[in-house]
């Protein structure tokens, strides 16, 4: 298992064809955006989700799950843990997560960090709520 520390809003590349974007984190739980190549199905519990096609066929997910929970799209099983959980790295680091990646050898895994000038994705859920102290 290749383990990655990426923040939120960064890009888990796996191979040419799969992405897995961290969208945001609220305590013990993190959104994730999946886009699989066409044929490629996303298992989450042992449950097929629903994705929506996308134009060119590749299929597009996107969720919300506890952290310590795994994944698998085709061959790729990915796993996040909250650093200082499973993982000691960046411990006190609260816009981080570790990433945990099984895929076969051929398939290349890289993080890519979201140009500086685009607000992180966080940001877009959080515009027009309001919330007022009890």
């Amino acid at each position: 298992m290749l383990v990655l520390t990426c923040r939120i809003g960064e890009t888990i590349r796996i191979g040419n064809d799969l992405s897995v974007t961290l969208q945001s984190r609220f305590g013990g739980r993190v959104t994730v955006s999946v886009i699989a190549p066409a044929g490629d199905d996303l298992y989450f519990d042992n449950a097929c989700l629903q994705p929506s096609v996308l134009p060119s066929g590749a299929r597009s997910y996107l969720f919300s799950m506890q952290i310590v929970r795994r994944f698998r799209v085709g061959e790729v099983e990915i796993t996040a843990w909250l650093p200082g959980d499973a993982v000691a790295l960046a411990a006190e680091c609260d816009d981080h997560l570790h990433v945990g990646v099984i895929a076969p050898e051929h398939l290349r895994v890289r993080c890519e960090s979201r140009p500086d000038d685009i607000p992180p994705k966080a940001d877009s859920f959080a515009r027009g709520i309001q919330f007022s102290p009890g």
